[in-house]
Parts: C-alpha cells; sequence; structure tokens
C-alpha cells in the first residue's frame, strides 16, 4: 500500500531526512517511534507533500507521490491526522466533518453515520462549536474528519499525546475496528505498552533513518534498544 524509499528532506540548509525507508502492507500498521527530534514529524510532512523530498520516492499503490501538493495527496487516499489535532474552531463538529466529505469506493463509505457510530460523544455534540471540545474529544474529531476523505491510508501524527488513559484507550480501540476493517495505517505514539496489541510493525526512526524495524514483540525482547533509541 505504501512504499517510503530513501527519502531525504529538511529545512533551508539543514537536512533531517537521511535516506529513510520503510513500508506498509495493505491493511497493516506501521508506527514510527523514536525520540523528539528524530525527523517522524519531517517524514509525515514529506509524505503529505507539505515539505519536498530532495530524493527518494514515496508512493501509495504503486503511486508517485514525491512532491505532489498536498491536495494530491489526499485526492490519492491518503488521509492524515495532525499533530495538535487542528480542528476549525469557528466551525461545529458537523461542519468539520462535511468540510472534507469526499465520496469513496463503495457501501462501506465513510460518513455521518458511520463516523457517529465509530464516536457516539461527536454524535452527541456534533451541533457544537469545536473549539469547545476536550482534547481528546478534539482527537476523535480530527480521526473522524480524515475518515471522511475516505482514504486508503490513514496516518497519525502523535495520535495520542496528552490525552488522559481512558481517552487514549477509545482511541485505540477505534483504530482496532479501523484495521479490522483493511483500512492501512501509519501511527507516530510513545505509548509502546497501549500500541503492541494493535501495530503489525515497529520502525525506530534515529537522526533521520529507520535504524530498527520489528514486531512489537521482538522489541519487547530487546530492552537495549528502547533504552538506546527512545530512552525508556
Amino acid at each position: 500500500m505504501l512504499s517510503v524509499d530513501g527519502i531525504r528532506a529538511g529545512y533551508g540548509s539543514s537536512e533531517v531526512l537521511f535516506g529513510l525507508s520503510f513500508e506498509a502492507g495493505q491493511g497493516e500498521v506501521v508506527s514510527l517511534i523514536g525520540r523528539n527530534g528524530m525527523g517522524k514529524t519531517t517524514t509525515v510532512r514529506t509524505l503529505m507533500g507539505m515539505l519536498p523530498a530532495r530524493a527518494g520516492r514515496v508512493a501509495i499503490q504503486g503511486r508517485d507521490l514525491a512532491n505532489q501538493a498536498p491536495h494530491t495527496v489526499a485526492r490519492l487516499g491518503v488521509g492524515l491526522v495532525p499533530e495538535g489535532r487542528r480542528v476549525f474552531g469557528s466551525l461545529t463538529v458537523e461542519e468539520n466533518l462535511v468540510a472534507t466529505r469526499r465520496a469513496g469506493r463503495g457501501a462501506s463509505d465513510w460518513d455521518l453515520p458511520r463516523i457517529y457510530q465509530l464516536f457516539p460523544r461527536l454524535g452527541e455534540r456534533r451541533r457544537q462549536s469545536s473549539r469547545t471540545l476536550s482534547g481528546g474529544e478534539q482527537q476523535m474529531l480530527a480521526i473522524g474528519r480524515a475518515l471522511m476523505t475516505n482514504p486508503l491510508l490513514l496516518v497519525l501524527d502523535e495520535a495520542t499525546e496528552g490525552l488522559a488513559p481512558i481517552i487514549r484507550q477509545e482511541i485505540w480501540r477505534c483504530l482496532d475496528v479501523l484495521k479490522r476493517e483493511g483500512l492501512t495505517i501509519v501511527v507516530i505514539d510513545k505509548n509502546l505498552a497501549e500500541m503492541r496489541a494493535l501495530v503489525d510493525r515497529h520502525h525506530i526512526v534515529e537522526k533521520g533513518r529507520v535504524v530498527w524495524a520489528g514486531t512489537p514483540d521482538e522489541l519487547s525482547g530487546q530492552p537495549e534498544l528502547a533504552q538506546r533509541y527512545l530512552g525508556l
């Protein structure tokens, strides 16, 4: 579904990604993990077309995404849940969702009833201004907004950062539902224990490169990796 091959990117004269590569197969959930400042968000920005790739290739289902405009990347099937959520504060919950609505590929298309089924709280607050929502509710809205584009691939940057434990569990439950429905997901998060049941493969990012990839069980069996690269 997704292939990121040898991408190099940065800001001005500063290079951040140095030939970073990883893949996600159809229906897989893969992670990018690592300490702050190692290039995870820069990878997302490059994948989404918000930052030009200086070298390398990004492809979804074999179609090249590198250096495409963000709206083109979205139309090709990539939905983003950005760091910090970035909901449209001047709009209601329902207006946020309708703003990104894009027809999908069949009977399982995401629409308002399906979003409200996945996140009942959003249905209860659909006429409410999104700026009045809690952080957890805004994260649910950001996920719902991305799903309304009917993506082939969902990318979540800092999926549960700053959220209360009970809300984090709700987010992981919903992502598990999406995985069982066959959606491919790339997630950035720090909660390894909570990701363990969901993620098929971790990728440790260190100084702009993927330095290790493997299953959650393989990572837990090598505690020196978590200590060296994650500070755990």
